[in-house]
């Protein structure tokens, strides 16, 4: 069985211009992120287009679709999350006499990787661009309300029974001038 995320450009390579596209569904090694996994759950998608540009040069342009699981920040509740991203990538072939692990070169933007033996690995260029299309903030959805301080209950199901939240003393002087600015009153 062939591995999906491996694909062969010898016959994309036999002239410049030539393209090939098409879709990957299936699983990879899920990545474990702070507060949850990516690709856990389901296949991943990928959408993508290759074109020759020369001297056995690859242009990969992609459009990436994953389901996390993450925890929200401020809620702690778990949340199942639809990554998605478009990205770029140029694969070059594998220099003789290079490693077989030689890093990849980063050309400004745009990632360039090694391939070997006509076959282009989908995989690494999948889990960084996942990992690039986290969102910075772990939110279970916009308005989320959080904890209570105190007591610790989700907001988001209601009310807790806190008393209201004295302000702090240290700031009484500022709390009193905008009381007082508030009702066009100066001192």
């Amino acid at each position: 069985m062939s591995d999906p995320w491996v694909i062969d450009v010898e016959p994309l390579t036999r002239q410049r211009g030539r393209q090939m596209q098409g879709t990957v569904e299936a699983a990879i090694e899920p990545i474990s992120v702070p507060g949850g996994e990516i690709a856990a759950t389901e296949p991943v998608r990928l959408r993508y287009r290759l074109t020759h540009t020369g001297d056995r040069h690859i242009w990969l342009e992609a459009r990436l679709t994953a389901r996390a699981r993450l925890t929200c920040d401020r809620c702690l509740e778990r949340y199942d999350a639809v990554l998605e991203t478009r990205y770029e990538e140029e694969y070059r072939p594998r220099p003789a006499g290079a490693a077989a692990e030689a890093e990849p070169d980063d050309a400004g933007e745009t990632r360039v990787a090694y391939y070997d033996d006509h076959r282009v690995d989908l995989r690494e260029g999948v889990r960084q661009n996942l990992l690039l299309a986290m969102p910075a903030k772990q939110l279970c959805r916009e308005d989320c309300r959080g904890l209570c301080p105190r007591c610790g209950r989700n907001l988001n199901e209601g009310p807790c029974d806190c008393p209201a939240e004295e302000g702090d003393p240290r700031l009484a002087a500022l709390e009193e001038w905008l009381r007082q600015h508030r009702d066009g009153e100066e001192t």
